[in-house]
């Protein structure tokens, strides 16, 4: 396509106005990127309050001032005992969909350098010195596209040899009464009669009165939507002795995040970066993205700042990824050792021992420390069964290095 038919040309485009494309705008826009002609676009940009992104961070959190509620306290459940733990150093956050997307859509619309456009996209196309967004109605030019609104391009697909998501549905409730400590949210409580994977509640309490309740798996077959409605119900009932006609449910969660073995793929195409869950910004062993999402987005920019051109560092170091890899294993081949495995996790740490480690800021010793908290005959069988994709694994981040 020559320039003469395009509708408009840009310094960059931002494909996909979800997390992390609009996390990307926001540190743009907070940037001296800020004075480049920058296009917001997606296919549908109406607000939604249909997500909550939760995270745990150590110093300041990001977009602190519209967290909708902080936690210091977690409870982990058992067959055994529920006990809960203090987080000290890394208090845990969440943020609604709709007060991100609010915050940012704002300031794309004020600011005189970007454009927020709500358009349908239809492909991407890539060229030696610029990038074209294509839609049903125009198309855009610039000189990088940085997308996270189409999975790997087709021809670098790769099958997962561990197939695994974590599936959720979670009801927003109310009760009359006062329930739940505001203060102490569960992180697992673990299911002890589901065998195809691992199950648990997660229960975030918004007051004494509001709660999220949501059952998560991790597996590899999906269940039915009437599946996850009744062990809510059960666990409700057993746990805090309520019916359906004590509660009231305002909304829902759904949800369907990818826990793979994939080898992250950087470009979707020369000039068109991927980021987000497209880029492996989606951590293969928990499902959270959104805080890895900020580093990526945060790196992005400074190097765009620095020379011009993005250049993307690998979603986690080598080690991380070894770890990632043996825990999907244990989790698709054996599931029951598995759920062991994450109970003594929870049992023979503290919780900020384990945010580090989960959120990759722990030191080799530390991750030795934690290992060491676990049965090591499944890891020993996941390292031996798992040595060839590790080193595709190893390859790749030779290539990238």
């Amino acid at each position: 396509m020559s320039k003469a038919t395009l509708d408009q040309q840009y310094d960059y485009i931002i494909a996909g106005a979800g997390a992390a494309g609009l996390s990307l705008a926001w540190k743009m826009i907070h940037s001296p990127l800020s004075d480049k002609k920058t296009l917001v676009i997606d296919n549908e940009l109406e607000p939604t309050n249909t997500k909550t992104w939760c995270f745990w961070e150590s110093g300041a959190p990001p977009f602190s001032d519209i967290i909708h509620k902080k936690w210091t306290h977690t409870k982990i459940g058992t067959s055994q005992k529920h006990f809960s733990q203090p987080l000290n150093e890394y208090p845990y956050y969440c943020i609604r969909k709709i007060d991100f997307q609010r915050k940012i859509h704002q300031a794309i619309r004020s600011h005189p350098h970007f454009t927020l456009a709500e358009e349908q996209i239809t492909t991407l196309e890539s060229h030696s010195d610029s990038a074209i967004l294509h839609t049903n109605d125009h198309s855009y030019q610039a000189e990088y596209i940085f997308q996270s609104c189409f999975p790997l391009h087709p021809q670098k697909k790769q099958a997962p040899k561990h197939p695994l998501w974590q599936h959720f549905l979670g009801w927003e409730i109310t009760v009359e009464e006062p329930l739940f400590d505001p203060q102490v949210f569960t992180l697992m409580d673990f299911d002890d009669s589901f065998c195809d994977g691992i199950a648990f509640m997660y229960i975030l309490p918004w007051s004494a009165t509001s709660a999220l309740i949501e059952y998560t798996i991790f597996s590899e077959r999906v269940e039915e939507q009437s599946f996850y409605e009744d062990k809510i119900s059960l666990y409700l009932n057993n746990q805090f002795n309520l019916r359906p006609i004590d509660y009231q449910i305002n909304r829902q969660e759904l949800g369907k995040i990818p826990m793979q073995d994939l080898l992250a793929k950087p470009w979707y195409k020369p000039r068109i970066l991927n980021i987000g869950t497209s880029s492996g910004r989606t951590k293969p062993s928990t499902g959270y993205t959104f805080q890895r999402i900020q580093q990526q987005t945060k790196n992005l920019v400074t190097n765009l700042n620095k020379t011009g051109t993005p250049d993307p560092q690998p979603p986690s170091a080598f080690r991380y990824k070894a770890y990632d890899l043996w825990l999907l294993h244990i989790i698709h081949t054996s599931p029951q050792k598995a759920l062991t495995v994450f109970k003594q996790l929870f049992t023979n740490n503290s919780a900020d021992d384990l945010f580090r480690f989960l959120g990759e800021q722990s030191t080799f010793r530390q991750d030795l420390s934690i290992m060491s908290s676990v049965p090591y005959a499944p890891f020993l069988k996941a390292i031996w069964n798992t040595r060839n994709r590790l080193w595709q694994i190893f390859k790749n981040y030779l290539l990238r290095n």
